[in-house]
């Protein structure tokens, strides 16, 4: 059976993890100009996603 603190990590996890993967979507159809979103805002949006993912990756143990 699941315990409040695993369920909260749980879920922590997966919302950091949706607004990295989230950014890092925004940030590719920005730079692929598939969206109307500038380079000055793709490229970095791009940046955080991708170190957000790997932040819940490496620190994390992952999103589940």
């Amino acid at each position: 059976m699941f315990e409040t603190a695993q369920v909260l990590r749980i879920g922590r996890n997966l919302v950091v993890y949706a607004v990295g993967v989230g950014l890092l979507v925004a940030g590719a159809l920005g730079m692929a100009d598939a969206i109307d979103l500038t380079t000055t805002v793709a490229i970095p949006s791009f940046v955080v996603g991708l170190l957000l993912v790997l932040f819940v990756h490496e620190y994390f143990g992952g999103p589940v």
